[in-house]
């Protein structure tokens, strides 16, 4: 039936949410954190009553994509501490034992010796085309590109949470209304079953209002329902217990919230684009991928170092003890080395162009993010300025459909109209009303969205 298709529009909002990439609020991905916040429990408390700002504050706090990101910046740490320890020199110690057997001596009087060395080696490579300072550069910037998808994580996080939130409202709003149409239809059944005493109706016409009756109790069974549901969705997004009672604050947005003024399409593209994480990423990736060229060239440069050790050992062949051959046998040595590149089988060369390669990615991203972001932007005020002009049509049909409804319960209650129109103007009414609080909360969704790209926050007063 078509109140039954107008009564929940989830799937409506779903679908125009779908349509984003991103989302921001006045919260934003933990700057400083260690591994113990990643891995024990919040110690936030649960509200009785959650405000969309304790959803988010909450969310922030449990949610395992967001814990995952903590991770990925701890790795980038560490990727920033190897690359850094590659200018610390390496020193080492190693030795050998051996032994020999030699069957047929011409000289000596033994067959058999006892051999070790002991060596400490140390090295430190002074300069190799600057490919350590280039990964130490790269590193940083993939650490804040890691803090960047973070923010991206916590901003979808929140308009996914706005979504589940305002679907609340409207689902409980819907409830309203599902009671109020089985209050009307009950109300009808019970005349109806005292005009069919009276005999002034006949039972055929009773039996029809008792089916609307039935059928409003359906509706409101559904209505119940799919409130239930919602509430299902924001605890899925709170990683809550299925079984938690939650209960969100009731807000009533004024009829003047759907025709807030929005500002110029273009100046929201241009702000978004200064704020949003996906391109302030892509701007990170322009310097990495110039890194990474940098870093393939190196090679084509010699590289220095120092190396140098401490060593002695011992041969029980010799006529000395152990302790002499020690002494005797340890020696010093330091070294510098040049080593030139001439030819490598074009490996450097394919590699340089690999990177030069994969720095192309910079504008081919940056021309995707701006279609996106202006065909996310578009469909926003596209989707705007139908659900305004859908509730203002709404109001005026509501208002005729109740006057209408009015009329027409008065002229069953006279005989004048039989069941059929009074059922058709109980069914046109409740449309009306659903109608028009769908196309409200549509249009608030639009809104708040369009303010979000134009300023970084979603906010519910």
């Amino acid at each position: 039936m078509r109140n039954m298709r107008n009564l929940f529009p989830a799937a409506a909002l779903i679908l125009f949410f779908s349509t984003l990439n991103s989302q921001a609020a006045d919260f934003y991905f933990p700057t400083e954190f260690g591994i113990e916040q990643i891995t024990e429990a919040s110690p936030m408390e649960m509200p009785e009553v959650w405000t969309y700002q304790d959803c988010v504050r909450w969310a922030i706090a449990n949610n395992i994509d967001i814990r995952q990101t903590m991770l990925s910046v701890l790795e980038a740490d560490q990727n920033i501490g190897m690359a850094k320890d590659a200018y610390l020199p390496f020193v080492g110690f190693s030795t050998n034992q051996s032994f020999s057997n030699t069957p047929f001596p011409e000289y000596g009087p033994s067959q058999n010796a006892y051999n070790s060395s002991y060596n400490i080696n140390a090295s430190w490579t002074i300069w190799e085309g600057n490919a350590r300072k280039y990964r130490v550069e790269t590193n940083k910037l993939l650490k804040i590109q890691q803090k960047l998808y973070g923010d991206d994580v916590v901003k979808n996080l929140q308009l996914g949470i706005l979504q589940a939130y305002l679907t609340i409202l409207y689902s409980a709003e819907a409830v309203d209304i599902a009671k109020k149409s089985l209050e009307v239809s009950s109300a009808q059944a019970e005349r109806t079953k005292r005009l069919m005493e009276m005999g002034r109706t006949s039972r055929v016409d009773y039996a029809q209002i008792e089916s609307q009756k039935a059928q409003d109790e359906y509706n409101l069974t559904q209505a119940k329902s799919s409130y239930a549901a919602s509430k299902i969705t924001l605890k899925n997004l709170l990683n809550l217990d299925l079984e938690y009672d939650l209960n969100v604050e009731e807000i009533n947005f004024p009829d003047s919230m759907v025709n807030t003024p929005l500002p110029p399409k273009t100046k929201v593209f241009e702000t978004a684009m200064d704020w949003l994480p996906q391109f302030k990423s892509n701007e990170l990736n322009k310097d990495i991928f110039d890194y990474n060229i940098k870093i393939a060239k190196s090679t084509y440069y010699p590289s220095i170092s120092i190396n140098g050790g401490l060593g002695t050992g011992y041969n029980s062949a010799g006529n000395a003890s152990w302790g002499n051959q020690m002494k005797n046998f340890f020696n010093e040595n330091i070294g510098l080395s040049l080593s030139v590149p001439i030819y490598d089988g074009n490996v450097t060369r394919r590699a340089v162009n690999i990177a030069k390669l994969q720095a192309l990615e910079y504008d081919l991203n940056k021309i995707q993010l701006r279609n996106d972001l202006s065909q996310t932007i578009e469909n926003l005020y596209i989707e705007s300025d139908n659900s305004r002009a859908k509730y203002i049509t709404g109001l005026t049909q509501l208002e005729a459909t109740s006057l209408s409804a009015e009329l027409v319960d008065r002229q069953f209650e006279l005989g004048l109209v039989n069941p059929l129109e009074l059922l058709t103007a109980h069914n046109n009414l409740l449309n009306a009303r659903l109608e028009l609080l769908q196309s409200k909360y549509m249009a608030i969704l639009s809104s708040k969205t369009i303010d979000y790209y134009a300023t970084s926050r979603v906010s519910i007063p």
